[in-house]
This record gives C-alpha cells, structure tokens and sequence, in this order.
C-alpha cells in the first residue's frame, strides 16, 4: 500500500521518521493522549493531527495554543494539504514531508492509528466509505457519552463526600495526613506539596463547586505573630492585584486552630520542575514566559507592591502557556513600608541565588528594580539551565553577587540572540540606576526580541 515518510528536522526527537500507511493518521502533541508524544512544553497536548488519506496527506490543527504552521501560514480550521517538502512548525519543532508513493483519488480523513503501525486498512466501495465514516462518527458519540458519564460521576462523587468525615484507610489512599473536612466550607482532595511555611492542597470549594488550592501555615509558625502576619500578607497583597498572570486569592481565615488561604487552582508546572526536566528551555518559549511576568509586575508596581521573591519555583505555566506569579508572603507595600514590622532593617529576605546586592542586607531597600533584577536571574536560568552563580557557601554567594556577573549567556547557550543577552546584562546590573527602571520597559525590548526572532523564523520558513 502507498506509505508516506516524514522526518522531524528539529525539535525534541529530531531525526526521528515518521511513516503513515494508507488511510492511518498520527496525532502530535505532548500529552499521553497523543500517539506521537513530543517532550517540549511548547506545544500543546493535542496538538495536530496528520493524516493519510485517499485524497492525500492532510494535516489538521487541533484547536492548539500556539498554532500550527504550514510553510510559514497558520492552519485555519479544517483540512489542509500536505505536499513533498512541505514544512510543518510545531511550537519549537519541524517536521518535513518527504515523500509518497503516489495519490488516490477522493477519499475521507481516516481513523487514527499509530505512527508505527503496520495494520494495512481495508478497500472498499463509497459505500463502504459512507459506513467507515458512520462509525467514526458513532465511536466519537460513545467516547462522548462516556466522557460525560465520567464527569457526571466525578460531581456526584465530590457532592456524596461534602460534609461527611472520610475514613483513615480512604485518607491513607489519598494520601493526606489530615481530616478532608478540616477547614469549613472546603473538602480537601489531595496535597499538592509542602513549602517553608506550610502545605498547599487542592480542595473543592462547596458553595459554588470550584477546585480551589488551599495554603496551610505549619502549626509551629503559627506561634510566632511575624510568622502569622506574613503568611496573611499574602492574602492582603493578592486581593489587591487582580491581574491574569497573578494568581487570585479567594478567601483567607482561621478554622478549628488552622490558618489557611483559598486561592485559584493552577493546572500547570512550575518552572523550576521544567528546568530540571528539560534542561535550558527553548528561547522563544522563555520569552513567552517572562514577557507575562514583567507585565504582571508591573501591574504590582503600580499597586506600589514589590514581590521580592522572583524565581523559578514562583512561576508557574498552563497548559495554555499562560504564566502565573504565585507566592506573595514576603511582597513589601510601599504604602506601609517600614511600618509593618515584619522586615526588620538589616534583615535580608527572599531566595539568594536570585537576589539583587541592596536586597541582601537590608530587604526594605528593595523596589520594583529588585525584582527586575530577581526577573533577569530567572531568565537566565531558563536559557542555561543553571542558576547565575553557583556557589558552595554563602560567603562565596554574597560576595559573587556584590562584586561579579555571571557567565555571558551565549558563552552558555550559543541560541540567544545578542540582544536578548544585553537585556539579561541589564537586567542583573549590580546597581539599580543601572537596570531598567520599571518592569514595563523591560517587557517593551523583550518583546520587541521576541516579534523579531518570529519574523526572522516565519522568513526562513517561506524561503525554505
């Protein structure tokens, strides 16, 4: 049977080919959903679908984030056609047609099958067509009924355990150590992870039925007033900063001697677990992400908040590439600087391999140029896979931070443009005079970088 070869040029498994018998199909995404799984973040789950077909090979986008891009023009919805050479751009990665042993007049999108298979599809009339198309489109209603079956399940379940008390064997499933109906109002689910202050879990919040993420403080903090006010500032800041690429805190309070915080649920990954995953991450996709964040800071600016905290670990990314700052506690208001009590002078907070020099002694010198700097660190980060100095002792760290910058990032990573490590150098300035002086413009040259790596991406993709 006619069989077509393609090749991933570029990305995750480049090198790798691809053959289709006829009438079989792939799916390309990151998700196990796919039958040909790409390990790269900057693509969605599901994210097209190519297919051999008695009209030839079609491709299809699969209604995916960042788009599908055939020689430079993005997929509409629908079928699209697919010649030898043609050029296919998946988020970071390419894959070239190769060839096929010839075409078949009209034919249908067919079922799915596995890039590697060797199944040989059966020939018919258009009858025979007709029906195959019919039972697609019945496997597709069954998979739908299914899919809301489930779903339907799930409710009734979470409404069958609101307000009763579970067993221990059922929490030891779970995996919680305590009681799911500890707070009012919330039926805890799961824990999600454990930081320095306490635990976060996801919950249902009964009233309206919404997956919320529930922050917990560590009872031994809670005995300590700075500790208490600053787990709640928290809740303070985020009230005020309503904001996409922030995350939005809900609900605070006390319940039976526990502290805890409601805030929106993220289903995504910190950025940190994608560096240890990945290794560096892909320029463009870095871009994306810090581009969201230096605009969610500078809304905090203009709040008069400085979040003091930026890294890796408070980056959090959606499926749908959508950044979120997360983490607020130890976030200073100008309006009430130096009037809370909780920084005392001389007292040096946040993360220190992301820290800018005035924040080491002394965290109430920090201002929206602290987090620039915290920001061009994370950057940095993300396109080497490594923190900008990695040191043994503290000493050694302080010391690198008042008196050395780190490696030049294209002696790390040869990939970034020139001035995309110009706008790390001053970014990570050892004086704050010497950055940028508001989050905004940072943002303006970082995505003017980004529009022209596309440009320049989309040029070469036409001429190729």
């Amino acid at each position: 049977m006619p069989r077509v070869a393609m090749r991933m040029v570029r990305g995750a498994r480049a090198g790798e080919i691809i053959t289709l018998a006829d009438n079989q199909s792939v799916i390309m995404g990151r998700g196990s959903e796919s039958n040909f799984r790409i390990p790269d973040p900057s693509i969605s789950r599901r994210h097209c679908q190519i297919a051999n077909t008695q009209r030839g090979l079609l491709i299809a986008d699969l209604g995916s984030s960042n788009g599908t891009y055939v020689n430079g023009q993005r997929l509409a919805t629908g079928w699209a056609a697919l010649r030898p050479n043609d050029q296919v751009i998946l988020g970071q990665n390419e894959v070239r047609v190769i060839g096929y042993e010839q075409q078949q007049q009209q034919g249908y999108p067919p079922q799915q099958g596995s890039h590697v298979s060797q199944q040989q599809p059966q020939q018919g009339s258009y009858a025979g067509q007709q029906q195959q198309m019919q039972q697609q489109q019945m496997q597709q209603q069954q998979m739908q009924q299914q899919q809301m079956q489930q779903q339907q399940m799930q409710q009734q379940q979470m409404q069958q355990q609101g307000g009763q008390a579970q067993s221990g064997r059922q929490q030891q499933q779970q995996g919680l150590e305590v009681d799911p109906n500890l707070i009012d109002g919330y039926q805890i689910q799961v824990k999600l992870g454990q930081g320095a202050f306490g635990s976060v879990y996801r919950a249902l919040q009964i009233s309206n039925n919404q997956i919320v993420a529930l922050k917990t403080i560590k009872p031994q903090l809670v005995r300590e007033p700075k500790d208490l006010k600053r787990f709640f500032r928290e809740a303070e800041t985020g009230r005020k900063l309503v904001h996409p690429n922030i995350t939005q805190i809900f609900d605070a309070g006390e319940c039976r001697g526990v502290h805890w915080i409601a805030m929106e649920f993220i289903d995504g990954s910190e950025i940190s677990k994608l560096i240890d995953q990945f290794g560096r991450l892909d320029v463009g996709y870095a871009l994306r992400v810090v581009i969201q964040i230096a605009n969610a800071l500078q809304h905090a600016a203009d709040q008069g908040i400085v979040h003091r905290d930026i890294k890796p670990e408070n980056i959090m990314i959606t499926s749908q590439c959508v950044s979120k700052l997360v983490d607020f506690g130890l976030a200073k208001s100008f309006e009430q600087a130096g009037s809370s009590g909780l920084t005392a002078p001389g007292e040096g907070m946040g993360t220190l391999a992301y820290m800018p020099p005035e924040q080491l002694d002394n965290a109430l010198n920090a201002d929206q140029r602290s987090d620039i700097y915290s920001l061009g660190a994370t950057l940095y980060h993300m396109l080497s896979g490594s923190r900008p100095f990695n040191e043994k002792t503290t000493r050694s760290f302080i010391m690198k931070i008042l008196n050395k910058m780190p490696p030049p990032i294209r002696q790390v990573n040869p990939t970034v443009p020139q001035e995309l490590s110009d706008i790390i150098e001053r970014a990570m300035a050892k004086k704050p005079e010497d950055r940028y002086q508001q989050p905004g413009e940072m943002e303006a040259e970082l995505t003017g970088v980004f529009n022209r790596m596309a440009a320049e991406f989309a040029s070469r993709s036409q001429e190729g």
